[in-house]
């Protein structure tokens, strides 16, 4: 137990350095008291820095890769190589676009978020981020991609706005035959033990309310069926993995996106950093006596063709 300990301790003292190294040869350069406004409104404690978020974001990026498999699970591999235009509203950090864009070079991608979190260096050619407000309306003429993207979004906007505004725009956008992909989560955790599910809730109420409840996966499909998903795909995976006996890696991944909240996660819990990494350690071992696991799931709708 002290040698795992040590090791999460090791773990959070090296990732900040790590990671600034990084993002400051890859994303643009910030300034640590620069936050996201948006995130001002949601998060009761200090909102997290730029580099924070980017650093999360990729993190979680390469987590769920990893448990789908894939950056995707739409069937347009094909449309792909041979040059398709494609969008990723709600891009973040863009490290999902910057890895399609490098592996389908005869394709076209922009990304679009509210926030300049995104690179604006060292991109392919083929690819472009634009800061927009999509409640504002998407800026792109009828019909004009082949793939839309979406991502971690179901919780940004109300019912209404989805059904009356976002969705209708999407739509509008997409080429007929093309591809509209969400992909979101299940906001439950299942066989959670009582750490795991007071950390969880700490998180939960650290974001503040959210505009949509969806802690059910009907409640996501009801805003859809007037549009008729002709493909849904769920994917259980374990978002607090237990060891297998297969790879070690989820686990490991887990532990890592746990220490990067550290220093939110620190002020909301009023930890330091010893008793935090304690605290992961316990939440760790309890998720592998548990066998936690939650939910994500990806939505896939097809245009159809005029």
């Amino acid at each position: 137990m002290k040698n795992r300990l040590e090791e999460i301790l090791k773990n959070i003292e090296t990732e900040t350095s790590q990671i600034k190294k990084f993002l400051k040869k890859t994303f643009m350069k910030y300034d640590r008291n620069n936050r996201r406004n948006d995130i001002n409104n949601h998060y009761n404690e200090d909102p997290p820095s730029i580099l924070e978020e980017n650093n999360r974001s990729n993190l979680l990026h390469a987590y769920y890769r990893y448990i789908w498999n894939s950056n995707f699970s739409s069937p347009i591999e094909k449309n792909l190589h041979d040059g398709a235009n494609v969008i990723d509203l709600g891009c973040g950090s863009g490290i999902w676009l910057k890895e399609l864009s490098s592996e389908y070079s005869n394709s076209n991608f922009i990304g679009i978020d509210i926030n300049e979190m995104f690179p604006i260096e060292k991109i392919p050619k083929n690819l472009k981020f634009i800061k927009h407000d999509i409640l504002d309306g998407i800026p792109y003429e009828d019909n004009t991609f082949d793939f839309i993207h979406l991502r971690f979004m179901i919780k940004c906007f109300g019912p209404i706005e989805w059904k009356t505004l976002i969705l209708p725009e999407i739509f509008r956008i997409c080429k007929p035959g093309g591809w509209i992909e969400i992909m979101d989560l299940d906001t439950n955790l299942y066989n959670v033990g009582p750490k795991t599910e007071n950390y969880s809730r700490k998180i939960n109420s650290m974001l503040g309310p959210s505009k949509i409840d969806v802690d059910q996966l009907q409640d996501i499909m009801n805003i859809y069926q007037d549009l008729g998903i002709t493909i849904m795909k769920e994917k259980i995976n374990a978002w607090y993995p237990f060891k297998s006996q297969n790879s070690d890696k989820p686990f490991e991944m887990t532990s890592e996106i746990l220490n990067s909240l550290y220093p939110i996660m620190s002020k909301v819990l009023n930890l330091n950093q010893e008793n935090y990494a304690k605290l992961l350690e316990q939440i760790l071992e309890e998720v592998a006596k548990n066998k936690t696991y939650g939910k994500t799931y990806r939505i896939i709708t097809q245009k159809l063709t005029l």
